[in-house]
């Protein structure tokens, strides 16, 4: 006969504490992947501010008509995250250099004489920069034995490669040869 008083069996107690330890390491699991879920969102939002920074004071140094450099820059700050910034010319159809609009002119229809390559009026180059640009900001950062990243592109004008384009005719040329059936 068993005595309703005496209290739990050890089997009880033991299951007891089973369930117990599952319970507590299914909440440690989770409590771990939100602390690391919060961690990424954190350092994300920090590059995110960062980009859009650097790139409102970019567009601070292109209204005062300072054009970048083209190619690839990298830096890094203090926080240990790193700035990679790469500028391109934006190469269209109507932006190609003269020389390759020439080139092109020439091989549609060979007979015809060659006609002169537009340079800049300052005699600088037979061939002229696109006055559009395409900027691509990349900040990256490790994070957990991989690269994160975040991206900004955005375009600017160079307005002295501009100039020398309106001096040459350039578009003038292209855009009269783009309305031709």
């Amino acid at each position: 006969m068993r005595n309703s008083d005496a209290g739990f069996t050890l089997f009880e107690v033991l299951g007891a504490v089973a369930i117990l330890a599952i319970v507590y390491t299914t909440l440690s699991g989770v409590a771990m992947h939100w602390l690391r879920s919060e961690g990424e969102s954190r350092r994300l939002l920090e590059a995110s501010l960062v980009a859009d920074l650097e790139v409102s004071e970019f567009e601070l140094e292109l209204d005062t008509g300072v054009a970048p450099e083209l190619g690839i820059t990298e830096s890094e700050n203090e926080d240990g995250l790193k700035l990679t910034w790469e500028v391109t010319p934006l190469q269209t159809k109507i932006f190609k250099t003269a020389l390759e609009q020439e080139q092109e002119r020439n091989a549609k229809n060979p007979t015809t004489q060659s006609l002169p390559v537009p340079t800049a009026p300052t005699g600088a180059a037979d061939t002229l920069t696109p006055p559009f640009l395409r900027v691509e900001l990349r900040v990256s950062w490790l994070e957990a034995g991989a690269e994160r990243s975040v991206t900004r592109t955005l375009f600017a004008v160079d307005e002295d490669a501009a100039s020398k384009f309106a001096a040459t005719g350039v578009l003038a040329e292209a855009a009269s040869e783009s309305e031709e059936p």
